[in-house]
């Protein structure tokens, strides 16, 4: 369709067909991006969020396998390292033997979390030493202190089969490390 001007070969489109201009498409990719990398940072969980699944997780799963050493009458352990941990069972010769299936199978960290301190009767003890989990009597009392990042948490057994799990940003004093 040409114009009335005479000499123009410029040809124009009815409104209905005409497109996009370069500035509109680059500015809805700029906003489809800043959207995406807000909904992509939402998704990622962060250090806190990460360390708190574990320490649930890991407080259930303690619980548990109190209530399953009384339950059965066959004694438990917990042994935790710096990136994973397990439990233990007696056998029926009286030697700890590791639990290779079911929910008390050996369990590695998320990435980022590690164990940091245990202690049971309030004393500090080693990573990878067993805290048992009696069969017959009352636990004794233990704290597992994780973290991630600048974050920690603290799964607390206060002995009678209750394990709870206390958030510290600061990483003060539950524990003394």
């Amino acid at each position: 369709m040409r114009t009335s001007d005479r000499g123009s070969s410029r040809h124009f489109r009815p409104e209905s067909l005409r497109g996009f201009t370069l500035i509109e498409l680059l500015v809805v990719l700029v906003v489809m991006g800043i959207a995406l990398g807000l909904v992509s940072v939402r998704l990622m969980p962060d250090d806190a969020s990460r360390l708190r699944e574990t320490g649930e997780q890991l407080a259930l799963l303690l619980e548990n396998a109190e209530l399953q050493a009384r339950s059965s009458g066959v004694p438990m352990a917990w042994v935790g390292k710096r990136d994973e941990y397990m439990f233990y069972q007696r056998n029926r010769q009286g030697l700890w033997e590791p639990v290779e299936t079911g929910p008390f199978r050996r369990r590695a960290l998320q990435v980022g979390v590690s164990i940091v301190a245990v202690e049971l009767d309030g004393k500090p003890v080693e990573l990878g030493s067993r805290v048992p989990l009696s069969a017959t009597s009352f636990t004794s009392p233990f704290n597992i202190k994780l973290g991630a990042g600048t974050s920690a948490l603290y799964v607390v057994g206060n002995g009678v089969g209750r394990v709870t799990v206390l958030m510290d940003r600061n990483a003060n004093a539950i524990m003394a490390h």
